[in-house]
């Protein structure tokens, strides 16, 4: 009982202490990706840069939405859903919820899977009036140098 209790704890240690630190340049990485999909594609409208971030069969898995798969389906659902739509939705993260943890292959980065909350808010008769907060978890992969938004879960959606 007592090495079940030990191994027990060095598997949460691992995964308690296998995100990595906000000062990392991972995380910054992970950051500057996160408001280049939201605070400038989402939240600005600007969907520019989209076609350099995010994967050609990118998967978005949303528990209120459906599934969207690839990434002219995902830029037109915000193109029409939130860019087009008559009420605009703006997405903010929840500071301090963002985690990142890297993945490795044979000790060499190849993706990094970011996680955290963000809250939404619908712009109504002149001002923001507070949605839903969801979580989300986003495998971002390196392709042809590059990060790409490869997976995505949208859940827990709750006011």
């Amino acid at each position: 009982m007592r090495k079940i209790h030990i191994l027990l704890l060095l598997i949460l240690g691992q995964i308690a202490f296998s995100q990595v630190n906000t000062t990392d340049e991972l995380y910054k990485t992970a950051k500057k990706l996160d408001s280049l999909i939201f605070d400038v594609g989402f939240n600005q409208c600007d969907l520019s840069h989209y076609d350099s971030i995010i994967s050609n069969d990118l998967e978005f898995y949303h528990d209120k939405g459906g599934i969207t798969s690839g990434k002219e389906a995902f830029t037109a659902s915000i193109r029409n859903n939130i860019c087009g739509g008559p009420n605009k939705v703006r997405r903010e993260l929840v500071p301090g919820s963002m985690k990142v943890y890297p993945l490795y292959n044979k000790n060499v980065l190849y993706a990094f899977i970011q996680e955290g909350e963000h809250d939404f808010a619908e712009l109504g008769q002149g001002k923001w009036i507070k949605g839903s907060r969801a979580k989300f978890t986003i495998l971002w992969l390196l392709e042809d140098k590059g990060w790409k938004m490869k997976r995505v879960l949208s859940y827990d959606h709750h006011l």
